[in-house]
């Protein structure tokens, strides 16, 4: 019966890596040419047009991940737990991924923080694509922390941290490679520190598909927009909730809440400039020319 447990709980851990790393990597380059083909493309910060969205690859290669995932359950039984978090991020980032693309696609570009978005809907009574992301991504959380059975103000706090999570990795998204490196940043911490990091299957789904997208982010060669940013976010998000204990998550969520305070009043971007060590980790194997 024990060997039956590892046997269960290695095919998990080991299909969520190869699984998120080889489909998303094989799905980027094919759907690079169907976006550039189809006109879905932005200019970058170099003013470069270059496809975005490309989180739909992070998605798929996800989405068909976990179908294997629940599949290989069938055959070699892996734990409960296991299985529950898959499903759980399957939800939540198709969820997120649904919003986002829809900012891509028609997003509001002049009003930007969530005081600017409500602003436009109090002075010009302009529903934003951006604050509907916002609301949309609250409900989310609430989702997120429903299906992982959280009860009284933890199920709040879940939710919460779900959703400022999901964001977090959007405001990040500035800069070629940085919400890759903001993701991959929160998994080495929460797999040094929390109960069970490592031991989840969205942990090695998350990194897989993260290193897979990166070169392509790194080098400036597609976008992953909100559909991937807050896809990613909200996958993170997940992760805190289903491997830390309550003092971690509590302790997540006061980051984030002060992380997005900061973010409304300073610029990211200027703050990373002006500390050597963050912009040396901004720049490091990003394309310079």
């Amino acid at each position: 019966m024990m060997n039956d447990t590892w046997i269960g709980v290695a095919t998990g851990l080991l299909l969520s890596f190869w699984g998120g790393y080889l489909l998303t990597g094989w799905l980027l380059s094919p759907l690079q040419k169907a976006f550039v083909g189809a006109g879905f493309v932005r200019p970058n910060y170099r003013g470069e047009s270059i496809p975005v969205g490309m989180g739909v690859a992070l998605w798929l290669g996800m989405f068909f991940t976990g179908g294997l995932f629940l599949l290989a359950d069938e055959v070699v039984e892996i734990p409960w737990a296991m299985v529950r978090d898959m499903v759980v991020v399957l939800v939540v980032g198709t969820s997120f991924l649904v919003v986002g693309l829809l900012d891509d696609a028609v997003g509001n570009r002049e009003a930007t923080g969530l005081r600017g978005h409500v602003r436009k809907l109090l002075r010009e009574r302009e529903v934003t694509t951006g604050l509907l992301k916002a609301v949309t991504g609250g409900f989310i959380g609430v989702v997120a922390a429903w299906l992982l059975g959280a009860e009284g103000w933890h199920f709040a706090l879940d939710a919460l941290v779900v959703a400022l999570t999901a964001n977090s990795i959007n405001l990040l998204d500035l800069r070629p490679g940085r919400a890759c490196k903001g993701v991959l940043l929160v998994l080495a911490v929460v797999g040094f520190f929390s109960l069970r990091g490592i031991d989840s299957p969205v942990y090695w789904l998350l990194l897989g598909a993260t290193v897979a997208y990166l070169p392509e982010d790194l080098g400036a060669r597609m976008m992953l927009g909100d559909a991937g940013s807050n896809l990613l976010g909200g996958g993170v998000g997940v992760l805190v909730l289903v491997s830390c204990g309550t003092t971690g998550i509590l302790a997540w969520g006061i980051f984030l809440v002060l992380f997005h305070l900061y973010a409304e009043k300073y610029s990211l971007t200027e703050t990373i400039e002006r500390n050597r060590l963050l912009r040396w980790l901004d720049v490091l194997g990003r394309r310079t020319a």
